[in-house]
């Protein structure tokens, strides 16, 4: 067939539409969890897989790369090995945009963390803690955490109250 016929196809315009679509947007769509929801991302984010929130659960956020360190702090005298996705992948896999994140946790604190920090910093979104899964009494089942002992300028109070525990809810703004 002709171009200039395939051009007035409606198969052709339909799909020419559609995937400008899709790379001028930039968005992608996360799989569905498949169990229960660890945690919820949302706001200026681009990649959704929950109507405008990306929800992750524990085998999607073990999908990510995972990052392990071992850092002592406030809560524990003995360094502690820490591994879960950093807080970059995570931002990362949603298309965040912001440059705030306002974090929630199931206790109700709340904490407000630049983005910059992602990079920055590298902290991680902690599943586990010494091989083990962290449980909610464990202040999991995530735990955002900074690597103190090798980046000991961030050993005061400013980036101690950023690490939240228990988080379950990122708003990117």
């Amino acid at each position: 067939m002709p171009l200039h016929q395939l051009v007035k196809s409606r198969f052709f315009v339909s799909f020419f539409v559609t995937s400008l679509l899709s790379v001028s947007l930039g968005a992608q769509s996360l799989p569905k969890p498949k169990g229960p929801v660890l945690l919820t991302v949302s706001g200026k984010i681009t990649n959704h897989n929950a109507g405008d929130l990306a929800e992750f659960d524990a085998e999607m956020l073990d999908a990510l790369p995972v990052t392990q360190f071992a850092t002592t702090s406030p809560w524990h005298a003995a360094p502690v090995t820490y591994a879960g996705p950093s807080l970059k992948h995570v931002l990362t896999a949603v298309g965040a945009q912001g440059k705030v994140l306002n974090m929630k946790a199931l206790n109700k604190y709340e904490i407000q963390v630049p983005v910059d920090d992602a990079v920055a910093w590298g902290p991680i979104l902690a599943r586990r803690a010494n091989g083990r899964e962290l449980s909610v009494r464990a202040k999991g089942p995530l735990l955002m955490i900074y690597p103190f002992d090798s980046k000991p300028n961030l050993k005061n109070d400013i980036y101690y109250t950023r690490s939240i525990w228990q988080l379950q809810h990122i708003v990117v703004e």
